[in-house]
Protein backbone atom coordinates (compact mmCIF):
# COMPACT_ATOMS: atom_id res chain seq x y z
CA UNK A 1 0.00 0.00 0.00
CA UNK A 2 2.68 2.80 1.24
CA UNK A 3 4.54 1.66 -2.67
CA UNK A 4 1.39 2.16 -4.40
CA UNK A 5 1.20 5.55 -2.34
CA UNK A 6 4.61 6.39 -2.71
CA UNK A 7 4.27 5.42 -6.98
CA UNK A 8 1.65 8.17 -7.46
CA UNK A 9 3.03 11.09 -5.01
CA UNK A 10 5.98 10.23 -7.50
CA UNK A 11 3.68 10.32 -10.83
CA UNK A 12 2.01 13.43 -9.73
CA UNK A 13 5.27 15.32 -8.56
CA UNK A 14 6.57 14.50 -12.37
CA UNK A 15 2.91 15.68 -14.45
CA UNK A 16 2.98 18.73 -12.39
CA UNK A 17 6.74 19.14 -12.60
CA UNK A 18 7.10 22.55 -14.52
CA UNK A 19 10.04 20.63 -16.95
CA UNK A 20 6.74 18.62 -17.87
CA UNK A 21 5.39 21.72 -19.37
CA UNK A 22 8.58 23.10 -20.54
CA UNK A 23 9.08 20.00 -22.73
CA UNK A 24 5.58 19.95 -23.82
CA UNK A 25 6.34 23.82 -25.49
CA UNK A 26 9.50 22.27 -27.10
CA UNK A 27 7.40 19.61 -28.84
CA UNK A 28 4.84 22.09 -30.12
CA UNK A 29 7.51 24.54 -31.48
CA UNK A 30 9.30 21.74 -32.69
CA UNK A 31 6.73 20.28 -34.67
CA UNK A 32 5.30 23.75 -35.99
CA UNK A 33 8.96 24.94 -37.05
CA UNK A 34 9.79 21.85 -39.35
CA UNK A 35 6.81 22.73 -41.66
CA UNK A 36 4.44 19.28 -40.97
CA UNK A 37 0.75 19.80 -40.00
CA UNK A 38 0.46 20.17 -36.35
CA UNK A 39 -0.58 17.30 -34.37
CA UNK A 40 -1.20 17.15 -30.32
CA UNK A 41 -0.72 13.60 -30.71
CA UNK A 42 3.39 13.96 -31.32
CA UNK A 43 3.87 16.54 -29.87
CA UNK A 44 2.72 14.63 -26.51
CA UNK A 45 4.41 11.89 -28.05
CA UNK A 46 8.00 13.87 -28.30
CA UNK A 47 7.43 15.13 -25.21
CA UNK A 48 7.44 11.82 -23.53
CA UNK A 49 10.55 10.85 -25.55
CA UNK A 50 12.22 13.77 -23.87
CA UNK A 51 11.01 12.85 -20.25
CA UNK A 52 12.19 9.09 -20.30
CA UNK A 53 15.61 10.23 -21.99
CA UNK A 54 15.74 13.16 -18.78
CA UNK A 55 15.46 10.33 -16.37
CA UNK A 56 17.37 7.94 -18.11
CA UNK A 57 19.84 9.27 -20.05
CA UNK A 58 19.80 13.23 -19.68
CA UNK A 59 23.13 14.15 -21.62
CA UNK A 60 22.06 12.40 -24.56
CA UNK A 61 18.63 14.13 -24.30
CA UNK A 62 20.93 17.68 -23.41
CA UNK A 63 22.75 16.63 -27.14
CA UNK A 64 19.13 15.97 -29.33
CA UNK A 65 17.38 18.88 -27.83
CA UNK A 66 20.44 21.42 -29.00
CA UNK A 67 20.55 19.63 -32.55
CA UNK A 68 16.41 19.90 -32.25
CA UNK A 69 16.55 23.43 -31.03
CA UNK A 70 18.88 24.82 -33.64
CA UNK A 71 17.65 23.06 -36.86
CA UNK A 72 13.87 24.22 -35.41
CA UNK A 73 15.00 27.62 -35.37
CA UNK A 74 17.36 27.71 -38.59
CA UNK A 75 14.21 26.29 -40.54
CA UNK A 76 10.87 28.06 -38.54
CA UNK A 77 10.88 30.90 -41.27
CA UNK A 78 11.37 28.41 -44.24
CA UNK A 79 9.14 26.19 -42.72
CA UNK A 80 6.40 28.32 -42.46
CA UNK A 81 6.69 29.64 -46.30
CA UNK A 82 7.33 26.51 -48.20
CA UNK A 83 6.26 23.21 -45.56
CA UNK A 84 8.50 20.11 -44.87
CA UNK A 85 11.27 19.50 -46.55
CA UNK A 86 10.68 17.84 -50.12
CA UNK A 87 12.24 17.45 -53.28
CA UNK A 88 11.26 20.97 -54.77
CA UNK A 89 13.18 22.36 -50.98
CA UNK A 90 16.06 20.53 -51.06
CA UNK A 91 16.31 21.20 -55.68
CA UNK A 92 16.48 24.71 -54.64
CA UNK A 93 19.40 24.33 -51.85
CA UNK A 94 21.19 22.75 -54.71
CA UNK A 95 20.61 24.95 -57.38
CA UNK A 96 19.99 28.42 -55.63
CA UNK A 97 23.37 30.90 -55.23
CA UNK A 98 24.00 33.48 -52.64
CA UNK A 99 22.53 36.19 -54.12
CA UNK A 100 19.41 34.78 -54.53
CA UNK A 101 19.59 33.06 -50.87
CA UNK A 102 19.84 36.56 -49.19
CA UNK A 103 17.39 37.65 -51.27
CA UNK A 104 14.69 35.21 -49.70
CA UNK A 105 15.88 35.18 -46.19
CA UNK A 106 14.62 39.25 -46.16
CA UNK A 107 11.45 38.28 -47.57
CA UNK A 108 10.10 36.59 -44.24
CA UNK A 109 8.08 38.55 -42.05
CA UNK A 110 10.42 39.79 -39.01
CA UNK A 111 8.10 37.87 -36.59
CA UNK A 112 9.22 34.97 -37.72
CA UNK A 113 12.76 35.36 -37.01
CA UNK A 114 11.60 36.33 -33.54
CA UNK A 115 10.14 32.55 -33.38
CA UNK A 116 13.11 31.35 -34.34
CA UNK A 117 15.13 33.28 -31.18
CA UNK A 118 12.66 32.12 -29.09
CA UNK A 119 12.73 28.33 -29.96
CA UNK A 120 16.39 29.28 -29.83
CA UNK A 121 16.24 30.37 -26.29
CA UNK A 122 14.09 27.54 -25.02
CA UNK A 123 16.99 25.22 -26.41
CA UNK A 124 19.67 26.87 -24.31
CA UNK A 125 17.56 26.76 -21.32
CA UNK A 126 17.02 22.86 -21.79
CA UNK A 127 20.44 21.98 -22.69
CA UNK A 128 21.19 24.62 -19.12
CA UNK A 129 19.36 22.38 -16.98
CA UNK A 130 21.31 20.71 -13.96
CA UNK A 131 21.24 17.06 -13.95
CA UNK A 132 20.34 15.41 -10.71
CA UNK A 133 23.67 13.92 -8.88
CA UNK A 134 21.81 10.54 -8.04
CA UNK A 135 19.54 8.20 -10.59
CA UNK A 136 15.87 8.48 -10.18
CA UNK A 137 13.84 5.29 -9.81
CA UNK A 138 11.86 4.28 -12.54
CA UNK A 139 7.40 4.78 -11.80
CA UNK A 140 4.20 4.17 -13.33
CA UNK A 141 4.72 7.76 -15.36
CA UNK A 142 8.08 6.29 -17.11
CA UNK A 143 6.21 3.01 -18.19
CA UNK A 144 3.13 5.64 -19.23
CA UNK A 145 5.91 7.54 -21.57
CA UNK A 146 7.33 4.91 -22.73
CA UNK A 147 4.04 2.96 -23.88
CA UNK A 148 2.73 6.40 -25.50
CA UNK A 149 6.49 7.20 -27.44
CA UNK A 150 6.38 3.46 -28.87
CA UNK A 151 2.46 3.35 -29.82
CA UNK A 152 2.85 6.51 -31.53
CA UNK A 153 6.01 5.85 -33.54
CA UNK A 154 4.00 2.29 -34.93
CA UNK A 155 0.89 5.07 -35.49
CA UNK A 156 1.54 6.32 -39.35
CA UNK A 157 3.29 2.77 -40.51
CA UNK A 158 0.03 0.75 -39.22
CA UNK A 159 -1.97 3.36 -41.10
CA UNK A 160 -0.64 3.26 -44.00
CA UNK A 161 -0.54 -0.63 -44.03
CA UNK A 162 -4.56 -0.44 -43.53
CA UNK A 163 -4.96 1.69 -46.29
CA UNK A 164 -3.32 -0.51 -48.90
CA UNK A 165 0.17 1.00 -48.11
CA UNK A 166 3.56 -1.38 -47.17
CA UNK A 167 4.31 -1.21 -43.58
CA UNK A 168 7.65 0.62 -43.06
CA UNK A 169 9.36 1.94 -39.86
CA UNK A 170 10.46 5.24 -41.75
CA UNK A 171 7.39 5.89 -42.29
CA UNK A 172 6.90 6.79 -38.99
CA UNK A 173 5.22 10.29 -38.12
CA UNK A 174 7.30 11.76 -35.39
CA UNK A 175 8.37 14.99 -37.14
CA UNK A 176 11.90 15.00 -35.97
CA UNK A 177 12.35 11.16 -37.49
CA UNK A 178 10.45 12.80 -40.77
CA UNK A 179 11.98 15.53 -41.01
CA UNK A 180 15.42 13.37 -41.15
CA UNK A 181 13.54 11.03 -43.32
CA UNK A 182 12.58 13.85 -45.55
CA UNK A 183 16.17 15.85 -45.64
CA UNK A 184 17.73 12.61 -46.38
CA UNK A 185 15.27 10.92 -49.29
CA UNK A 186 14.97 13.88 -50.98
CA UNK A 187 18.29 15.17 -51.02
CA UNK A 188 19.32 11.49 -52.51
CA UNK A 189 16.69 12.22 -55.13
CA UNK A 190 18.39 15.37 -55.91
CA UNK A 191 21.24 14.13 -56.61
CA UNK A 192 20.15 10.71 -58.34
CA UNK A 193 17.95 13.69 -60.68
CA UNK A 194 21.27 15.53 -61.50
CA UNK A 195 23.25 13.15 -61.78
CA UNK A 196 20.96 11.97 -64.59
CA UNK A 197 21.29 15.31 -65.59
CA UNK A 198 24.79 15.38 -65.80
CA UNK A 199 24.42 11.84 -67.99
CA UNK A 200 22.11 13.59 -70.51
CA UNK A 201 23.72 16.72 -71.02
CA UNK A 202 26.95 14.65 -72.24
CA UNK A 203 24.89 12.88 -74.43
CA UNK A 204 24.06 13.56 -78.23
CA UNK A 205 20.19 14.33 -78.57
CA UNK A 206 18.09 11.15 -80.40
CA UNK A 207 15.91 14.16 -82.12
CA UNK A 208 14.80 12.29 -86.08
CA UNK A 209 13.82 15.37 -87.60
CA UNK A 210 12.05 14.79 -90.84
CA UNK A 211 10.64 18.23 -92.17
CA UNK A 212 12.06 21.87 -91.25
CA UNK A 213 9.50 24.35 -92.90
CA UNK A 214 9.45 27.38 -90.53
CA UNK A 215 7.15 30.10 -91.10
CA UNK A 216 9.52 33.41 -89.93
CA UNK A 217 12.70 33.79 -89.88
CA UNK A 218 13.10 34.76 -85.86
CA UNK A 219 11.56 32.82 -83.26
CA UNK A 220 12.04 34.50 -79.66
CA UNK A 221 11.30 32.22 -76.52
CA UNK A 222 11.17 35.08 -73.04
CA UNK A 223 10.54 32.67 -69.88
CA UNK A 224 9.71 34.93 -67.18
CA UNK A 225 9.88 34.12 -63.82
CA UNK A 226 7.14 33.95 -61.23
CA UNK A 227 4.53 35.59 -62.55
CA UNK A 228 0.90 34.76 -61.47
CA UNK A 229 -1.38 35.32 -64.76
CA UNK A 230 -4.04 37.14 -62.51
CA UNK A 231 -1.41 39.67 -61.74
CA UNK A 232 -1.23 40.71 -65.25
CA UNK A 233 -4.13 43.39 -66.54
CA UNK A 234 -4.31 41.73 -70.06
CA UNK A 235 -4.89 38.14 -68.92
CA UNK A 236 -7.55 38.97 -66.23
CA UNK A 237 -5.90 40.74 -63.57
CA UNK A 238 -7.56 43.58 -61.92
CA UNK A 239 -5.01 46.37 -62.45
CA UNK A 240 -3.88 48.05 -65.90
CA UNK A 241 -0.40 47.32 -65.55
CA UNK A 242 0.25 45.89 -68.54
CA UNK A 243 -0.29 48.31 -71.39
CA UNK A 244 1.62 46.49 -74.30
CA UNK A 245 0.01 43.11 -73.66
CA UNK A 246 -3.35 44.52 -73.38
CA UNK A 247 -3.57 45.56 -77.17
CA UNK A 248 -0.52 44.35 -79.68
CA UNK A 249 -1.82 41.85 -82.26
CA UNK A 250 -1.02 38.34 -81.24
CA UNK A 251 -2.71 35.58 -79.27
CA UNK A 252 -2.91 35.47 -75.62
CA UNK A 253 -4.04 32.44 -73.71
CA UNK A 254 -6.23 32.72 -70.88
CA UNK A 255 -5.64 29.76 -69.25
CA UNK A 256 -2.14 28.08 -69.47
CA UNK A 257 -0.78 25.74 -66.82
CA UNK A 258 2.79 25.12 -65.53
CA UNK A 259 4.37 21.67 -65.55
CA UNK A 260 5.09 22.13 -61.68
CA UNK A 261 5.48 25.41 -58.65
CA UNK A 262 9.19 25.92 -59.00
CA UNK A 263 12.01 27.43 -61.83
CA UNK A 264 13.50 23.96 -62.20
CA UNK A 265 11.30 21.29 -62.56
CA UNK A 266 9.22 23.60 -64.30
CA UNK A 267 11.10 24.12 -67.38
CA UNK A 268 12.56 20.46 -67.13
CA UNK A 269 9.27 19.17 -68.12
CA UNK A 270 8.47 22.43 -70.89
CA UNK A 271 11.34 22.57 -72.85
CA UNK A 272 12.50 19.00 -72.70
CA UNK A 273 11.11 15.40 -74.01
CA UNK A 274 9.58 13.96 -70.72
CA UNK A 275 9.45 9.93 -71.12
CA UNK A 276 7.76 8.31 -67.87
CA UNK A 277 7.88 11.91 -66.52
CA UNK A 278 11.37 11.97 -66.31
CA UNK A 279 12.81 15.17 -68.51
CA UNK A 280 15.13 14.07 -71.06
CA UNK A 281 18.07 16.95 -71.16
CA UNK A 282 19.30 15.69 -74.35
CA UNK A 283 16.37 16.39 -76.43
CA UNK A 284 14.93 20.23 -75.62
CA UNK A 285 13.99 22.99 -77.77
CA UNK A 286 17.70 23.96 -78.30
CA UNK A 287 19.37 20.52 -79.37
CA UNK A 288 15.96 19.93 -81.89
CA UNK A 289 16.41 23.75 -82.81
CA UNK A 290 20.08 22.59 -83.81
CA UNK A 291 19.47 19.52 -85.16
CA UNK A 292 17.26 21.50 -87.60
CA UNK A 293 19.26 23.97 -88.71
CA UNK A 294 18.69 26.87 -86.79
CA UNK A 295 20.93 29.29 -85.09
CA UNK A 296 20.34 29.18 -81.21
CA UNK A 297 21.38 32.33 -78.38
CA UNK A 298 20.56 31.61 -75.01
CA UNK A 299 20.88 34.75 -72.63
CA UNK A 300 19.98 34.45 -69.60
CA UNK A 301 19.30 37.06 -66.28
CA UNK A 302 19.23 33.85 -63.89
CA UNK A 303 21.86 32.29 -62.01
CA UNK A 304 24.69 29.72 -63.47
CA UNK A 305 26.28 27.70 -60.60
CA UNK A 306 28.05 25.80 -62.80
CA UNK A 307 28.59 24.21 -66.46
CA UNK A 308 25.44 21.87 -66.07
CA UNK A 309 24.23 22.17 -62.13
CA UNK A 310 20.99 23.27 -62.85
CA UNK A 311 18.66 22.07 -65.15
CA UNK A 312 18.23 25.17 -67.26
CA UNK A 313 21.95 25.59 -67.73
CA UNK A 314 22.12 22.18 -68.99
CA UNK A 315 19.59 23.02 -71.42
CA UNK A 316 21.20 26.54 -72.43
CA UNK A 317 25.13 25.00 -72.51
CA UNK A 318 23.91 23.30 -75.63
CA UNK A 319 22.71 26.84 -77.19
CA UNK A 320 25.18 28.14 -80.71
CA UNK A 321 26.04 31.49 -78.26
CA UNK A 322 25.29 31.36 -73.98
CA UNK A 323 25.88 34.50 -71.98
CA UNK A 324 24.63 34.93 -68.01
CA UNK A 325 24.28 37.76 -66.51
CA UNK A 326 24.97 36.12 -63.03
CA UNK A 327 27.35 33.53 -62.90
CA UNK A 328 26.01 32.04 -59.95
CA UNK A 329 29.02 31.98 -57.31
CA UNK A 330 29.28 33.96 -54.19
CA UNK A 331 30.99 36.91 -55.90
CA UNK A 332 27.95 37.47 -57.86
CA UNK A 333 25.93 39.50 -55.84
CA UNK A 334 25.37 41.86 -58.68
CA UNK A 335 21.24 42.33 -58.86
CA UNK A 336 21.12 42.50 -62.72
CA UNK A 337 18.11 43.87 -64.38
CA UNK A 338 16.04 42.10 -66.96
CA UNK A 339 16.79 45.23 -69.39
CA UNK A 340 20.14 44.22 -69.65
CA UNK A 341 19.33 41.14 -72.02
CA UNK A 342 17.80 43.90 -74.60
CA UNK A 343 21.60 44.86 -75.51
CA UNK A 344 22.15 41.28 -76.30
CA UNK A 345 19.19 40.59 -78.46
CA UNK A 346 20.20 44.34 -80.24
CA UNK A 347 23.76 42.95 -80.93
CA UNK A 348 22.22 39.54 -83.04
CA UNK A 349 19.55 41.59 -84.80
CA UNK A 350 22.25 44.17 -85.58
CA UNK A 351 23.49 41.64 -87.94
CA UNK A 352 22.10 40.00 -91.14
CA UNK A 353 21.72 35.75 -90.71
CA UNK A 354 20.47 33.69 -93.35
CA UNK A 355 19.46 30.81 -91.11
CA UNK A 356 16.60 30.72 -89.31
CA UNK A 357 17.31 32.19 -85.81
CA UNK A 358 15.80 30.94 -82.29
CA UNK A 359 16.60 32.95 -79.78
CA UNK A 360 15.78 32.56 -75.45
CA UNK A 361 15.60 35.42 -73.02
CA UNK A 362 15.37 34.04 -69.22
CA UNK A 363 13.85 36.62 -67.01
CA UNK A 364 14.30 37.29 -63.40
CA UNK A 365 10.82 38.94 -63.85
CA UNK A 366 8.98 39.10 -60.86
CA UNK A 367 11.37 36.48 -58.65
CA UNK A 368 10.86 37.19 -54.71
CA UNK A 369 11.67 39.63 -53.34
CA UNK A 370 9.79 41.71 -55.47
CA UNK A 371 10.74 45.12 -54.46
CA UNK A 372 14.46 44.10 -54.76
CA UNK A 373 13.30 43.67 -59.00
CA UNK A 374 11.57 47.17 -58.94
CA UNK A 375 14.28 49.09 -56.42
CA UNK A 376 10.94 49.33 -53.86
CA UNK A 377 9.13 51.23 -56.95
CA UNK A 378 5.21 50.43 -57.41
CA UNK A 379 2.57 51.89 -58.54
CA UNK A 380 -1.01 50.64 -57.04
CA UNK A 381 -0.65 49.71 -53.43
CA UNK A 382 -2.04 46.72 -52.29
CA UNK A 383 -2.30 45.40 -48.73
CA UNK A 384 1.39 45.22 -48.19
CA UNK A 385 4.38 47.06 -50.16
CA UNK A 386 5.73 43.88 -51.63
CA UNK A 387 2.44 42.53 -53.40
CA UNK A 388 2.27 46.20 -54.33
CA UNK A 389 5.96 45.61 -55.78
CA UNK A 390 4.83 42.44 -57.34
CA UNK A 391 2.66 43.99 -59.27
CA UNK A 392 4.63 46.25 -60.54
CA UNK A 393 7.56 43.61 -61.63
CA UNK A 394 4.45 42.65 -64.31
CA UNK A 395 4.73 46.54 -66.04
CA UNK A 396 8.97 45.82 -66.30
CA UNK A 397 8.20 42.88 -67.79
CA UNK A 398 5.46 44.13 -70.10
CA UNK A 399 7.99 47.59 -71.28
CA UNK A 400 10.76 45.00 -71.76
CA UNK A 401 8.67 42.93 -74.08
CA UNK A 402 7.48 45.69 -75.91
CA UNK A 403 11.12 47.02 -76.23
CA UNK A 404 11.71 43.27 -77.35
CA UNK A 405 8.77 43.16 -79.75
CA UNK A 406 10.22 47.07 -81.46
CA UNK A 407 13.52 45.32 -81.53
CA UNK A 408 11.52 42.29 -83.94
CA UNK A 409 10.14 44.50 -85.74
CA UNK A 410 12.81 46.86 -86.83
CA UNK A 411 14.66 44.11 -88.40
CA UNK A 412 12.67 43.77 -91.44
CA UNK A 413 12.76 40.20 -91.11
CA UNK A 414 9.75 37.78 -89.96
CA UNK A 415 9.25 36.70 -86.48
CA UNK A 416 7.46 35.23 -84.07
CA UNK A 417 7.36 35.67 -79.78
CA UNK A 418 6.74 33.79 -77.07
CA UNK A 419 6.30 34.96 -73.57
CA UNK A 420 5.28 32.78 -70.79
CA UNK A 421 6.21 32.44 -66.79
CA UNK A 422 7.84 29.28 -65.62
CA UNK A 423 4.74 28.85 -62.76
CA UNK A 424 2.82 31.29 -60.02
CA UNK A 425 3.50 31.89 -56.32
CA UNK A 426 1.15 31.83 -53.63
CA UNK A 427 0.54 34.48 -50.71
CA UNK A 428 2.19 34.13 -47.54
CA UNK A 429 0.71 35.78 -44.40
CA UNK A 430 -2.50 37.01 -46.20
CA UNK A 431 -4.26 39.90 -45.07
CA UNK A 432 -1.01 41.30 -43.34
CA UNK A 433 0.87 44.48 -43.68
CA UNK A 434 4.04 42.20 -44.45
CA UNK A 435 2.27 40.15 -46.91
CA UNK A 436 4.31 37.97 -49.57
CA UNK A 437 4.21 35.47 -52.21
CA UNK A 438 6.52 32.62 -52.20
CA UNK A 439 6.57 29.12 -53.90
CA UNK A 440 3.88 26.70 -53.43
CA UNK A 441 1.90 23.62 -54.91
CA UNK A 442 -0.68 23.68 -53.35
CA UNK A 443 -2.89 25.80 -55.28
CA UNK A 444 -4.29 26.17 -59.05
CA UNK A 445 -2.48 29.79 -59.05
CA UNK A 446 0.70 28.22 -58.36
CA UNK A 447 0.34 26.98 -61.91
CA UNK A 448 -1.62 29.71 -63.33
CA UNK A 449 0.25 31.86 -65.75
CA UNK A 450 0.27 33.93 -68.92
CA UNK A 451 1.46 32.60 -72.43
CA UNK A 452 1.65 34.59 -75.53
CA UNK A 453 2.46 34.26 -79.42
CA UNK A 454 3.11 37.39 -80.90
CA UNK A 455 4.29 37.28 -84.81
CA UNK A 456 4.64 39.66 -87.25
CA UNK A 457 1.26 38.43 -89.22
CA UNK A 458 -0.81 38.96 -86.46
CA UNK A 459 -3.87 41.71 -87.45
CA UNK A 460 -5.73 41.39 -84.05
CA UNK A 461 -5.60 40.73 -80.48
CA UNK A 462 -7.20 37.67 -79.98
CA UNK A 463 -7.86 35.33 -76.62
CA UNK A 464 -7.63 31.83 -76.56
CA UNK A 465 -9.99 30.68 -73.93
CA UNK A 466 -9.22 26.52 -73.94
CA UNK A 467 -7.29 25.05 -71.35
CA UNK A 468 -3.08 24.18 -71.84
CA UNK A 469 -0.68 22.52 -69.96
CA UNK A 470 3.13 23.42 -70.55
CA UNK A 471 3.16 19.48 -70.31
CA UNK A 472 2.11 20.10 -74.08
CA UNK A 473 5.21 23.20 -74.99
CA UNK A 474 7.42 20.64 -77.01
CA UNK A 475 4.76 19.65 -79.26
CA UNK A 476 3.61 23.37 -79.54
CA UNK A 477 7.03 24.22 -80.40
CA UNK A 478 7.66 21.94 -83.20
CA UNK A 479 4.78 23.11 -84.98
CA UNK A 480 5.23 26.82 -84.46
CA UNK A 481 8.82 26.33 -85.84
CA UNK A 482 7.69 24.19 -88.47
CA UNK A 483 10.11 21.49 -87.29
CA UNK A 484 8.62 17.88 -87.81
CA UNK A 485 10.32 15.02 -85.73
CA UNK A 486 9.13 11.44 -85.15
CA UNK A 487 9.08 11.64 -81.44
CA UNK A 488 6.98 14.39 -81.22
CA UNK A 489 2.91 13.65 -82.58
CA UNK A 490 0.74 16.74 -81.33
CA UNK A 491 -2.56 15.59 -80.38
CA UNK A 492 -4.34 18.64 -81.17
CA UNK A 493 -3.65 22.04 -82.76
CA UNK A 494 -2.36 24.39 -79.81
CA UNK A 495 -3.21 27.50 -81.20
CA UNK A 496 -6.69 27.29 -81.33
CA UNK A 497 -10.04 26.71 -79.13
CA UNK A 498 -10.14 22.79 -79.15
CA UNK A 499 -10.16 21.12 -76.22
CA UNK A 500 -6.97 19.61 -74.84
CA UNK A 501 -8.40 16.92 -72.02
CA UNK A 502 -7.30 16.51 -68.81
CA UNK A 503 -4.61 18.68 -67.31
CA UNK A 504 -1.55 17.28 -64.58
CA UNK A 505 0.26 18.50 -62.62
CA UNK A 506 3.68 17.69 -60.90
CA UNK A 507 4.11 18.68 -57.23
CA UNK A 508 6.87 19.10 -54.67
CA UNK A 509 6.64 15.27 -53.66
CA UNK A 510 7.12 14.72 -58.08
CA UNK A 511 3.24 13.48 -57.76
CA UNK A 512 0.94 14.00 -60.73
CA UNK A 513 -2.00 15.53 -59.28
CA UNK A 514 -5.27 16.72 -61.41
CA UNK A 515 -5.50 20.56 -61.94
CA UNK A 516 -8.64 21.09 -61.38
CA UNK A 517 -8.56 19.05 -57.59
CA UNK A 518 -6.27 21.81 -56.50
CA UNK A 519 -7.21 24.77 -54.10
CA UNK A 520 -7.77 28.55 -55.54
CA UNK A 521 -5.86 30.85 -53.81
CA UNK A 522 -7.85 34.41 -54.63
CA UNK A 523 -5.22 38.00 -55.50
CA UNK A 524 -7.63 39.95 -53.22
CA UNK A 525 -7.82 43.45 -54.51
CA UNK A 526 -7.61 45.61 -51.16
CA UNK A 527 -5.67 49.37 -51.76
CA UNK A 528 -5.71 52.51 -49.53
Amino acid sequence: MNLTVKETLTTRAIALNPWTGFYFLQSLLINFALGYEFSILYAVAFSCVLLLLWRSAPKFQKGLLAICSLIAAMYFPFGQAYGSPNFNTLLALHSTNFEESTELMTIFPWYSYLVSVFILALGIIAVRRKVAPKKRNWCHFDSLCLVVSVVCFFVAPVQNLAYGGVFKFKDSGYPVFRFVKDVVVNNQEVIDEQTRMQAFAQMKDTWNVLAVKPKYHTYVVVIGESARRDALGAFGGHWDNTPFASQVNGNLFMDYVAASGSTQKSLGMTLNRVIDGKPQYQDSIITLANRAGFQTWWFSNQGQIGEYDTAIASIAKRADEVHFLKNGDFEADKNTRDEALLKMTAQVFATQHTTPQLIVLHLMGSHPQACDRTQGKYKDFVQSKETSCYLYTMTQTDDLLKQLYQQLKNTGDSFSMVYFSDHGLAFKERGTDVQYLAHDDEFQQNFQVPFMVLSSDDTAHRQIKARRSANDFLNFFSAWTGIKTKELTPKYKFISEQKAGPIYITNFKLKKVDYTHLQTDVFETQTR
